[in-house]
């Protein structure tokens, strides 16, 4: 299942999962933009090895209702990759009140994530997969402003939030299962030609078709994320953050256990609320 999958690095990890031999799950945020991605997938690899389900992020609430569609389907997942997110140019709320990137770009993994963990478990072997960024550098994250109330909005300072979150959340997610035999992983794609920006203000969206020029496509940036879903190098080891098929230490922020625990509470008091 990959989510975000009809644009982008989503529908490469799509072609990469179907070319592996995967039955996949495009999930698309609405079916006018994920049929065409859909016909394109059922073309290449054929009808009955690649389906479409719907779930628009931005409410959370969709959340189970695609999990009790996927479960009447399937008694299994193998791979889930939490893809779907983006950079927004402005204040927004999701349809539970959260800020919209942090909404959509870590809450929508958290969620993701919890509700699937029954057919993972029932998996041997399972995999999530977790798309982050080397934006965490630039975030200067505060665990008590998660909804950015206190400060004015910032687009690529809260995106630079949501990315970090994408790595503690990871660590601690490892930490939870522990001997389940599940693993799961972090990555930076890269800097990639997607839509992105689409949804950004400003000299970002000003600048984002020229920056495009010095970007790599999605199908190489999706080879990072294939690496971590299908590797048994990335089998070896769990809940570690990678550039370029190996390794990395994110920044110190990054790496701090105890925030990262923390994080994990403050986002389920909030899911609670």
């Amino acid at each position: 299942m990959v989510t975000g999958g009809n644009s982008g690095i989503g529908f490469e990890l799509c072609r990469g999962m179907a070319a592996a031999g995967f039955h996949v799950v495009m999930v698309s945020r609405g079916e006018a933009r994920g049929q065409p991605a859909l016909e394109k997938l059922q073309a290449e690899f054929g009808v009955e090895n690649v389906e479409m389900m719907l779930c628009d992020m931005a409410d959370l609430d969709n959340i189970p209702k695609l999990y009790a569609e996927f479960s009447s389907k399937f008694d299994r997942l193998d791979v889930l990759l939490n893809n779907a997110g983006a950079l927004w140019g402005t204040s927004l709320k999701t349809a539970q009140g959260h800020e919209m990137t942090f909404g959509v770009n870590h809450l929508g993994y958290f969620v993701m994530t919890e509700a699937f963990l029954p057919l993972l478990r029932a998996t041997e072997g399972s995999r999530i997969v977790n798309t982050a960024s080397e934006a965490h550098r630039g975030s200067k994250l505060n665990l008590d402003d998660l909804n950015r109330e206190k400060k004015s909005y910032s687009q690529m300072r809260t995106y630079c939030d949501s990315k970090l979150c994408n790595i503690l959340f990871t660590r601690v997610l490892a930490e939870n299962l522990e001997g389940t035999g599940i693993i799961t992983h972090c990555y930076h794609p890269g800097a990639v030609r997607t839509r992105f920006a689409a949804e950004s203000s400003g000299l970002i969206r000003l600048f984002f078709p020229l920056m495009k020029l010095f970007m790599i496509g999605p199908k190489r940036a999706a080879r990072n994320g294939l690496h971590l879903a299908l590797s048994e190098d990335a089998g070896t080891s769990t809940g570690q953050y990678w550039v370029s098929r190996k390794r990395r230490k994110g920044n110190r922020a990054a790496r701090n256990l105890d925030n990262a625990q923390r994080l994990w509470e403050i986002s389920e008091a909030m899911l609670d609320e």
